[in-house]
Formats: structure tokens, C-alpha cells, sequence
């Protein structure tokens, strides 16, 4: 019987000691709130290149890739590349693929001369890593 009236104030002990250990790691807690708030952006982020690219591989498999001359019309048609690399006499090259390597089957290579015009693009496939 004693045992019995016991059980309750136990339960209440460990709650209160609970609520201090709350307090004790807020900003634990708050960081990783702030974790799964990036992640949603991070989802957001990899669907809008992923979308990108698709329009971009769809647009070379139809053979409408002339309707872009320019840096301005590929940035707004298919968003900023993944990356840009100068290459010489001021020419650049620019990266589209899938936002996750792995999941991507091929990239788009996409050159401009020094004026910011198209000179060529070219599809390939992703080599595997692993």
C-alpha cells in the first residue's frame, strides 16, 4: 500500500527535474529547430535546380536551345548554373545538372564567349562514383 502512494510523487519528482532540463538545454533545442528550418530551404533549394535542369535537358532533347543567345536569357530560363568556370580569352563555361550528383544521369555544359553569347553546349553523362 505504501508503494502505491509512492508511485505519484515519483512521477512528480521526475517531472519537475524534466522542466530543468528543458531550460538547461534551450539552445540545444534551438539549434536544432533552426536545423530542420534549413533543411526545408535545403528541399526547396535542391527542387528548384532539379526543375531547372530538367527544362534545360527537355529543351536540348527538342532541339529549341536557339530561342537562348545569351547569359540573360539561360539565367532567366534556367536559373544561375551550378558553377561557372572561366576558361580562356575570357570565354566561360557553365555547369546544370541535378542538385545531387548521384541522382543525376548527365550534366550540361553550356560555353559563352567574352561577350556573354552562346557558343555551344553539350550533354554528357555523369560517370558513378561508387
Amino acid at each position: 500500500m505504501k508503494l502505491h502512494k509512492s508511485i505519484p510523487c515519483f512521477i512528480l519528482l521526475l517531472l519537475s527535474f524534466s522542466g530543468c532540463t528543458v531550460l538547461e538545454n534551450l539552445d540545444e533545442l534551438t539549434t536544432l529547430g533552426q536545423y530542420s528550418r534549413e533543411k526545408d530551404a535545403q528541399h526547396v533549394l535542391v527542387k528548384s535546380i532539379d526543375d531547372h535542369y530538367d527544362a534545360l535537358a527537355k529543351g536540348i532533347d527538342q532541339g529549341t536551345m536557339g530561342h537562348y543567345e545569351n547569359e540573360g536569357s539561360f539565367v532567366k530560363a534556367f536559373g544561375d548554373p551550378l558553377v561557372k568556370k572561366d576558361l580562356a580569352d575570357g570565354r566561360q563555361r557553365w555547369l546544370y545538372r541535378h542538385a545531387i550528383y548521384r541522382l543525376s544521369k548527365d550534366k550540361v555544359y553550356v560555353y559563352f564567349d567574352k561577350n556573354g553569347q552562346v557558343i555551344k553546349w553539350e550533354k554528357l553523362p555523369c560517370p558513378k562514383f561508387f
